[in-house]
């Protein structure tokens, strides 16, 4: 018997050095509506509107992820060791925004986040004066 290329499978795939969890895997087919599928579902099983808007809610939690993954540091005495795993720039994740806008927008679906990213400063409200 052939191996089964699953739902799973598949998402793993398109998220590039990223390992997926379980629960998110689950959330993102319930997100694209894929009613009684599950991570074991076969691929096949689902249309190509379901496949795309899986891959859309797959972008929207990578853009929505830290900018790092992974990593971790070591040292005694005269030797130090570390690894920093997988970083990507907001311009990288603005991109996965993007990709999944676009998904949304052939399916007439609202799209999700704003054009641009940032932080609004408003200034620190000090309601204690010193004078």
């Amino acid at each position: 018997m052939a191996d089964i290329f699953t739902i799973e499978r598949y998402l793993n795939g398109k998220a590039r050095n990223i390992k997926v969890p379980d629960d998110t895997i689950d959330s993102i087919i319930i997100d694209a509506g894929c009613i009684g599928a599950d991570k074991d579902t076969p691929l096949s099983e689902l249309s190509q509107r379901e496949r795309e808007l899986c891959l859309a809610w797959l972008y929207v939690w990578i853009a929505g992820s830290p900018t790092q993954s992974g990593g971790w540091s070591e040292e005694s005495a005269d030797w130090k060791s570390s690894e920093n795993g997988e970083r990507m720039s907001a311009g990288v994740l603005k991109q996965y925004l993007a990709m999944a806008n676009e998904i949304f927008d052939k399916y007439d679906l609202p799209a999700v986040g704003s054009e641009s990213w940032g932080f609004v400063g408003h200034g620190i409200h000090n309601p204690r004066r010193y004078r």
